[in-house]
């Protein structure tokens, strides 16, 4: 939800590039740990799916080159034919050039899709899965491997690398990724499943660093108690409301792949011409449902595909 909430882009095109006040605090909070909870999410998922089961090396690969790269090749090509007509009016220029397209591929941050770049940069944290198994094994490799994914934030040097398929985003990301894993390893959910009170003291200090730390340095405290606090309320409302979010949440990827598309065509085509503050939230609503509802809709069409191959090509297996 916050990912697609984030992709919202509410400009006021009255003055070009700028975001309207309640679009830029939607956008700030959002991007304040939405990614990192996304990758916490995924190292946690890891482990309790594959590691924990102890999925071998090879055939981790296989599910994740079917699962990860089958699908990017997939919408990085759709991407392109579709914005082809519509390079002239786009945020962003196209290379319509084949250069441009195998570029696409090399560095999808240059593409047609640069929301894909979030495939790159998993895929090269999977292809550490063997290092993972043998780290976990052993609490010392942990805290030692644990305490080099941290370095780029302590250090403010990240990996200066422009393509490769979003290498880069190791640096940025590898964290909150061997944090989930470690996280769902040692069970520490369970700190907020027993009292209310952790929740509520994480979530003051998630405002307190939202509020006071403007550093992107130190943005990694804001976004490591954003996502404390994510996991926190959301033991304490699946008590409550255990179907929540069920109507859309078992197609999660295919709303990653595919809602997008009527978010960047809804921009286009009618906020671009609107672009009225008045119609401003009623315009967030209509792009979250539209992103859902197509994803859903996506995911459901293509489960009925009997071509293996079709499926993979979006995200399914």
């Amino acid at each position: 939800m916050l990912v697609i909430i984030g992709h919202v882009n509410g400009f006021n095109y009255h003055v070009e590039g700028e975001l309207y006040p309640f679009s830029l605090a939607v956008h700030k909070f959002c991007y304040s740990f939405h990614m990192p909870l996304f990758m916490f999410v995924s190292g946690g998922l890891l482990y309790l799916t594959r590691i924990s089961r102890e999925w071998g090396t090879l055939r981790l690969y296989k599910d994740k080159v079917r699962r990860l790269m089958i699908p990017f090749v997939f919408f990085t090509t759709i991407a392109f034919l579709i914005k082809i007509p519509f390079a002239g009016v786009s945020k962003s220029g196209l290379d319509m050039s084949v250069a441009g397209f195998l570029n696409a591929f090399f560095d999808p941050s240059s593409g047609p899709l640069k929301e894909m770049w979030f495939v790159g940069t998993l895929m090269w944290l999977m292809l550490l899965y063997p290092v993972y198994k043998t780290a976990l094994k052993y609490p010392v490799m942990e805290l030692v491997l644990l305490g080099v994914s941290i370095v780029p934030f302590i250090s403010g040097v990240g990996f200066n690398i422009k393509g490769w398929f979003s290498l880069s985003g190791i640096a940025d990301y590898g964290f909150y990724f061997l944090s989930g894993i470690l996280f769902f390893k040692y069970n520490c959910l369970k700190i907020f499943e027993i009292k209310l009170w952790p929740v509520v003291i994480v979530t003051l200090l998630y405002v307190a660093a939202f509020v006071c730390i403007d550093s992107e340095r130190f943005n990694v405290v804001t976004a490591v108690l954003g996502i404390l606090m994510s996991f926190g309320w959301g033991v304490r409302v699946v008590k409550v409301f255990p179907k929540l979010f069920g109507s859309f949440r078992d197609h999660s990827f295919q709303i990653f792949l595919v809602g997008i598309f009527p978010q960047m065509f809804l921009e286009l085509l009618v906020w671009k011409r609107i672009h009225s503050e008045a119609f401003l939230v009623p315009f967030y609503f209509i792009s979250v449902v539209a992103a859902l509802a197509v994803g859903v809709l996506v995911s459901k069409i293509g489960s009925k595909i009997s071509f293996p191959f079709l499926r993979w090509c979006l995200g399914l297996k």
